[in-house]
């Protein structure tokens, strides 16, 4: 039996609960402090890949989450002005062949609660309207505006790209988040509305994600809630408040940034009667995840917040939880802590960072001019190489791509959905416990 730990973890969102989930199964209290009045994903549908499904199994909950999702055949790039597909990714069931999990669709709200359902039956402790006015380092402290202080044997920052925590374990350094020159619209429209227009309705019948990719646009959209709904995520020159999901936004400025875009989805975009608006904004690579005294880390968006052009802010959130949890498992003493989660950010570090690079350099990919450029990336994309079926995420030259399209990228792809988070935290906590230099695997140099 090891020792029971007081951990506290700031931040209720999907990486902050999904934490608590792999933290309290380690056998450790575990307190949530949100600083919301109730819990709430602002937002739609959000892509599940096959590194973070293969966590939720771990954990016994991916049957939970298969009434509430959608299985999307294939992820298709097309052409912004005509809707020609120019590469496509196959994801079902081809993903389950190749690195044995799926990927599937879901609304935010649904993740969110099922991560809380679950969190809440093991035994987590959520507390909302829990504020926080300032962490301390030395005695391991969250004070909240109301005054209240909550002490614990370590704090996990996991409150976001404008965190508080951040401020403590980095003490001497501003670190302000890197706003894209681009913002998102985030929309539905429901079945009943698409179905009524016969020139449309067949995109509810389109059970893939689709990308129409043009010069600084792009519309990621798709149908989710099984069937119900049909959700547009669709990224523009511009700006909106930092961290913000739910400014109003303006329809008659939505649709006029894709005005040149094909008819279809613009015939989409005019069912559309709300949308929200949000800045599209990163974070530098911090100089530490890990405060000074080594009992404060930070994971997720707080530590590599990253562009949504891969779809894996949430899955870098959710491994990040979940290798903190294989880390915790029969510590014997708290002065194990510093190391701990030094070898956590040893573990995590290089991977979030280069997926994190990979989420900015779509950025410059998907949103070329027409030209020269745009025609080569196109053409590249419809080659689609092909991943070896054998191959999973042994492959170490991530950085050299021979897509353009990086989720079919013969290197990227198995190392992107390839890979198991418990399973290299438990490799690296078994070198540890063998008094050897760590070794971890499958992680690229930048």
């Amino acid at each position: 039996m090891g020792k029971t730990l007081d951990v506290i973890i700031v931040g209720g969102g999907l990486g902050g609960l999904a934490t608590a989930i792999a933290v309290k199964r380690a056998g450790h209290n575990v307190i949530v402090l949100e600083g919301a009045k109730q819990l709430s994903e602002v937002g739609a549908g959000i892509q599940v890949p096959p590194n973070t499904s293969r966590v939720l199994d771990a954990w016994g909950l991916l049957d939970r989450f298969k009434p509430k999702v959608a299985w999307p055949s294939k992820i298709n790039m097309r052409r912004y002005s005509t809707g020609e597909v120019i590469g496509s990714t196959p994801l079902k069931p081809t993903m389950i062949e190749r690195y044995g999990y799926p990927y599937f669709l879901i609304h935010r709200a649904d993740y969110l609660q099922l991560l809380y359902d679950a969190a809440m039956e093991i035994g987590v402790s959520v507390i909302l309207d829990a504020r926080v006015d300032s962490v301390d380092d030395t005695s391991v402290t969250v004070t909240l505006e109301s005054g209240t202080v909550y002490k614990g044997d370590l704090i996990v920052g996991a409150d976001g790209i404008r965190s508080k925590v951040r401020l403590t374990v980095i003490p001497d350094e501003v670190i302000l988040p890197k706003k894209s020159t681009n913002c998102a619209y985030r929309a539905t429209v429901p079945v009943e509305v698409m179905r009524a227009d016969p020139k449309i309705a067949h995109l509810m019948d389109d059970l893939n994600s689709n990308c129409w990719i043009g010069y600084r646009r792009h519309i990621m959209a798709y149908p989710m809630r099984d069937g119900q709904l049909y959700n547009l995520v669709m990224s523009h020159p511009g700006e909106a408040a930092v961290g913000q999901w739910n400014e109003p936004g303006n329809l008659d400025e939505m649709k006029h940034h894709y005005h040149k875009f094909d008819p279809a989805i613009q015939r989409v975009l005019e069912k559309v009667s709300g949308c929200l608006k949000w800045t599209l904004a990163d974070l530098p690579v911090l100089s530490q995840w890990v405060s000074p005294s080594g009992r404060i880390v930070l994971i997720g968006d707080a530590a590599h917040a990253m562009l949504p052009y891969l779809a894996q802010g949430a899955a870098q959130s959710i491994e990040d939880g979940a290798t903190l949890g294989v880390l915790l498992s029969n510590v014997q003493s708290t002065d194990e802590i510093p190391e701990l989660l030094h070898l956590f950010e040893k573990i995590r570090r290089p991977r979030a960072e280069r997926i994190q690079k990979g989420s900015l350099d779509n950025a410059d990919i998907w949103h070329m001019p027409d030209g020269d450029d745009q025609i080569a990336r196109d053409k590249a994309m419809k080659a689609e190489v092909e991943v070896p079926s054998n191959r999973k995420e042994e492959v170490k030259n991530v950085n050299q791509l021979e897509n353009p399209n990086q989720w079919s990228d013969p290197n990227f792809q198995p190392w992107l959905f390839g890979h198991d988070a418990i399973a290299t935290a438990k490799r690296a906590l078994a070198e540890r416990r063998r008094n050897t230099k760590p070794q971890v695997e499958h992680t690229a140099s930048l």
